[in-house]
């Protein structure tokens, strides 16, 4: 609970220093003002008193006779007293005062030297210090029949009643600011709790130092990775990432176009759906990418990318490729040689041992001419166990696996070259014998491989007897959404072909077979052979 507290303290003290300092301006100003305004008030409304007692035949006349009645003398008491002006004085034009509030006073001079504008015929307001103490005046002179100054009458307000009515409104207006400085400092509170809330009970230094942390293994992990928007645009993206994609002057890339130019369409499509081990050849390397949805409260908000070197996968991972390969491998023959042990346990328990050493000799024979052949005419390893599994496979699935008996090839030892080779060939050959098990027609099922170097390029042909492809656009299939199949785990094969044909400069022809089914030809240039 201290922790918690420590936003909310920040924000309160925070807000209520800049609201009391805004205030304490705001309150001077308003003093400043305030004072201003009430002494121009003041001083016109001694000036509207004066002209109109000066305008008045009873005071003319009183000034004129010098003697004020007891009745007038009365009356310029209670209006004096009911506009409350400190002192309303009337005096002639050698300044004598002829009325004064304090009847001592009545027969001096006038006091404050401010008189002589007014004996000239002047209307004014002036600031003075009389006989009873500084004020301020509003002067008019008293004109006779003849429009002669006769003398004045001087209306006056002294400071102290100024002050006093200043100092009146700047208590309300000490009152509002009292008020406004609690209205901060509550709504400081409800602001810091909701933040609080909103940052899921962290503070502001807590933040930083989760942000600092973040921010270091972000960049330090050996994986790259990439936040997008779903749109596209790139939010964020880590060191390993930009070493990955980026030249190293490059400036930051802002769409994931400007990284994956050819697979952002399929990068960006059904964001909801998973994408994992998708390799694809960018930045003239091969790449193993996977992308997850970026979900914020439960909401799809953009996607997540990483991505590594295919040839950064640690060393025991390819060997258990290897072995997972072998053991399918070994699967393969197995249920095969186990279908046909039991052929020939049930040839030797019916006493047919002449079908039975038929049936092992062209067992024997059948595996060790194939081994041969790919031996005599496929040179390099990679390719002839490729070719040796995918012949198993196909017998497993009761197909024929028919390699031409032109097929040749040289030894080739560049790896990023038999990588793209081994995908490409493993692909179009699964998904013929694939086609052949989807085929419903009374055709032998039977896929045919060929395999030859002609000139400059390296060959490879696959035939199958399936019900192949419609020949209206071809384009269609090497979409990676794009699957002839129902299963969710299909649709990206072709689409991997397409990809590293691209990387080796290679090219594809689709046509019809003369099996019945599809025919896929693929040219690619070949490489030079390192002794």
């Amino acid at each position: 609970m201290k922790l918690t507290g420590k936003l909310e303290s920040w924000l309160v003290a925070s807000i209520a220093l800049l609201s009391l300092l805004e205030l304490a301006v705001l309150f001077i100003a308003s003093q400043y003002t305030l004072a201003s305004v009430i002494e121009d008030k003041t001083g016109q409304q001694a000036l509207a008193i004066a002209r109109s007692l000066a305008s008045r035949p009873d005071i003319t006349e009183a000034v004129e006779n010098e003697y004020f009645p007891p009745e007038l003398k009365k009356e310029l008491s209670l209006l004096q007293h009911g506009y409350g002006a400190s002192f309303v004085v009337v005096g002639n034009n050698d300044k004598k005062r002829l009325f004064h509030p304090i009847a001592e006073k009545v027969g001096m001079q006038m006091q404050g030297g401010d008189s002589d504008a007014a004996l000239s015929g002047r209307y004014y307001v002036s600031r003075a210090e009389g006989s009873m103490g500084p004020s301020i005046r509003g002067k008019a002179p008293v004109l006779n029949e003849k429009d002669e100054v006769i003398g004045l009458v001087s209306v006056g307000y002294l400071d102290e009643s100024v002050s006093l009515a200043i100092d009146k409104r700047s208590i309300l207006i000490l009152a509002i600011a009292i008020g406004i400085l609690i209205l901060a400092v509550l709504a400081a509170l409800w602001i810091g709790r909701r933040v609080r809330s909103k940052l899921f009970g962290l503070q502001p230094d807590e933040i930083g130092r989760l942000y600092a942390e973040q921010k270091a293994i972000f960049n330090t992990v050996r994986t790259g990775i990439i936040a997008l928007k779903t749109d596209g645009t790139v939010q964020r993206m880590n060191q390993r990432a930009r070493n990955l994609l980026c030249p190293a002057d490059a400036p930051p890339p802002k769409n994931l176009t400007d990284l994956f130019s050819q697979h952002t369409p399929f990068l960006l499509s059904s964001p909801h759906e998973h994408i994992t081990g998708f390799e694809l050849f960018a930045n003239n390397q091969s790449l193993v990418l996977s992308r997850l949805p970026l979900q914020v409260e439960k909401q799809t908000a953009g996607l997540l990318i990483s991505l590594r070197p295919a040839d950064e996968v640690e060393q025991l991972s390819r060997q258990l490729a290897r072995v997972e390969a072998f053991a399918e491998l070994l699967r393969v023959q197995t249920h095969d040689y186990s279908n046909k042990l039991n052929t020939l346990a049930a040839m030797l328990q019916m006493g047919n041992t002449s079908k039975a050493l038929e049936l092992i000799s062209n067992e024997s024979q059948g595996v060790q001419t194939q081994v041969q052949q790919l031996l005599e005419r496929v040179h390099t390893p990679t390719l002839a166990a490729l070719l040796f599994g995918k012949y198993h496979k196909a017998r497993e699935c009761n197909i024929s696996f028919r390699i031409s008996p032109d097929t040749h090839l040289d030894g080739y030892e560049d790896r990023h070259f038999l990588e793209c080779l081994v995908s490409i060939f493993g692909n179009l050959i699964d998904n013929a014998i694939e086609a052949v098990q989807r085929a419903k027609n009374t055709r032998e099922p039977l896929v045919f491989v060929s395999l030859e170097e002609l000139g400059n390029n390296i060959v490879f042909d696959v035939e199958d007897s399936g019900e192949g492809i419609e020949a209206v656009n071809n384009e269609h299939i090497f979409a990676p959404t794009f699957s002839s199949k129902k299963d969710a785990r299909h649709g990206v094969g072709m689409y991997s072909v397409k990809t590293y044909l691209e990387a080796c400069g290679g090219s594809i022809e689709i046509g019809e077979s003369e099996l019945g089914g599809a025919r896929f030809s693929v040219y690619i240039p070949k490489p030079e052979i390192k002794s």
